[in-house]
């Protein structure tokens, strides 16, 4: 991600060079492994499940397996590991990044709206000059010359300051004969607006997952009754590969549940579960698995085995092969 004028991110990056170099005191990281031990006991998605890893994310503290961290970066990958080999969850991280960290930490402070305005306790991830800098992940948009849409995202991050990019992305492709959009490498995001995405290539009002917290809750998402601008009625093909996640892996298990889209490429992440940033200290911030989704009316969920493509392809050959098959000739092969 980069941050609004050169001299922002020359700052980031030095500001995030010096604080990950520094070497954490043994007390500091103590007290972090507790922090993260009670986050997870206390958000995550299964209680139970979140007591155990809280319980062996501490015993591998007292084993000494995360004494040979010189930073916090070098900490917040070496707990990582240790989270994600005990509980195969690829939403439960840690990073360090100080400049995020102070937004979260921000976050939770907020008591009253900015001076520019903005709604206090905001999403940094939707709202920071971050996501408008980094384009809100729309990194490529691009029409061949059979006539074929490319959409290529680096990211899921559909808010109210990024509709607008979503509206000319599709209005821009909006008369191609076919789509393709690509996801490989999108490790997800989310949208704070309804899955308004999915909207343009389904009717509105269609259920599709449903969401259950550690208490039960139940929370349904469906495409979004108030989209105006025109639906996308060709054929669509989406891209994935093993590091396509979360968000990106919804939107892809949604399209294809609904036969709205040919999925092509290689099994996802498998990463299903929706998660939340929480801040530990002003160095690293533990990403928690807060809710599971499932296909509604289903026990249908992606989590740990990921979207499989109806059309297996790793090379663009492979590509071009498969979306040949759906729409004939001319070949299209997407651009990079």
């Amino acid at each position: 991600m980069y941050f609004r004028g050169i001299w922002l991110t020359v700052i980031y990056s030095v500001f995030c060079i010096v604080a990950g170099a520094q070497t954490p005191a043994k007390r500091e990281m103590a007290d972090a492994v507790d922090k993260m031990a009670v986050l997870l006991k206390e958000r995550y998605v299964s209680a139970e499940k979140g007591s155990a890893i809280a319980t062996q994310l501490q015993a591998d503290w007292k084993a000494g397996r995360f004494a040979a961290a010189k930073s916090w970066k070098e900490f917040a990958e070496l707990t990582t590991q240790s989270l994600q080999h005990f509980s195969h969850d690829g939403h439960l991280y840690v990073r360090n990044d100080p400049m995020r960290c102070q937004e979260l930490l921000a976050v939770d402070k907020t008591t009253l709206p900015s001076a520019a305005g903005d709604i206090p306790g905001e999403d940094p991830f939707f709202y920071s000059p971050v996501a408008a800098d980094h384009n809100y992940g729309f990194e490529r948009v691009s029409i061949s010359g059979d006539n074929v849409g490319y959409l290529h995202l680096t990211e899921i991050n559909i808010s109210r300051k990024s509709l607008a990019t979503l509206y000319a992305a599709m209005a821009f492709v909006a008369n191609t004969r076919a789509l393709v959009i690509d996801l490989r490498n999108n490790g997800g995001g989310g949208s704070d607006t309804g899955a308004v995405f999915e909207s343009y290539f389904l009717p509105p009002k269609t259920p599709l997952l449903t969401f259950t917290s550690r208490t039960g809750e139940h929370t349904s998402d469906s495409t979004v009754a108030w989209l105006k601008e025109p639906h996308y009625e060709h054929p669509v093909f989406i891209l994935i590969n093993h590091k396509t996640a979360s968000a990106a892996e919804a939107f892809t298990f949604a399209l294809q549940k609904m036969k709205r889209a040919t999925v092509i490429g290689e099994a996802s992440a498998g990463a299903a579960n929706m998660n939340v940033w929480l801040p530990v200290n002003k160095d690293i911030f533990i990403s928690v698995s807060e809710m599971a989704p499932v296909w509604h009316d289903t026990t249908d969920s992606w989590e740990q085995r990921g979207v499989q493509p109806d059309c297996a392809a790793k090379t663009e050959a492979e590509i071009d092969a498969c979306i040949h098959a759906k729409i004939g000739r001319p070949q299209f092969r997407p651009v990079h």
